[in-house]
């Protein structure tokens, strides 16, 4: 086959692309009220679906619990309230509570989210992944609403692991196989709950807060930066490495 300059050029800059764009880092995005305007619904409708399925009195301080999760906090409020386990007949109709009644919500972005996660996925050596204390199905109900698109593997939700620290730690193992990445440069927390951050600083990891909501909150406990927005959003200095975990 004769010499194709063109072909050539074509094929260099391709592969130059790509090789330019290899996800080297990693950014861990939390869901409600980090890309998704619905802390307040969800906590409705995890309320009312803990009520549908028989509980009469809930603990509304989702903070003091161990773990800031859906999975732990129904089980735990359920199990307190009624004395007895939390089948798996029980958690079923939890979770098809639950995600019926988000079903019904169009959920807002908070401001800026698809730009930046479309943004950090074709133009940045970050690649993007999701770690919620949401159940899945909810959270995928969310992502849909803002019309962000995404990979199964991306998603991490606590159907089936009750600590946060351990839905990020699978959220990243997952991205090192997917992105095929052994080392990830920098791993970066993004979340708004203070929750978020502990979890962070469990696993060494730098953090984004955003919103103005838990901002001092989020302060105090040490996050040096925290947005108001993601239209606010900038990756500063690298500060840790990490390996995938």
């Amino acid at each position: 086959m004769p010499f194709n300059p063109l072909l050539f050029l074509y094929e260099t800059v391709t592969h130059n692309y790509k090789d330019a764009l290899k996800k080297k880092s990693l950014i861990v995005f939390d869901i409600d009220g980090t890309l998704t305007d619905s802390v307040i619904q969800h906590q409705k409708a995890f309320t009312e679906t803990l009520l549908e399925i028989g509980v009469n009195k809930i603990n509304s301080d989702f903070k003091s619990f161990k773990h800031h999760t859906d999975s732990f906090i129904a089980k735990e409020i359920y199990e307190e309230n009624q004395n007895k386990p939390f089948t798996k007949d029980k958690i079923q109709k939890f979770k098809n509570g639950l995600t019926q009644r988000i079903n019904l919500v169009n959920f807002k972005e908070i401001e800026g989210a698809k730009d930046l996660v479309e943004k950090l996925q074709k133009e940045s050596e970050f690649g993007v992944c999701y770690a919620t204390g949401s159940l899945r199905k909810p959270a995928e109900h969310k992502l849909n609403s803002i019309g962000l698109k995404f990979e199964e593997w991306q998603l991490v939700a606590s159907d089936q692991i009750y600590s946060r620290e351990n839905i990020v730690e699978a959220a990243i193992k997952s991205s090192c196989k997917n992105y095929n990445v052994e080392k990830f440069e920098r791993i970066i927390s993004v979340g708004d709950g203070l929750w978020d951050l502990l979890t962070a600083n469990n696993l060494k990891l730098e953090f984004i807060g955003v919103g103005e909501k838990n901002r001092e909150l989020l302060i105090q406990g040490g996050a040096k930066r925290v947005v108001q927005d993601l239209t606010r959003f900038e990756i500063e200095e690298k500060t840790y490495g990490q390996h995938c975990i």
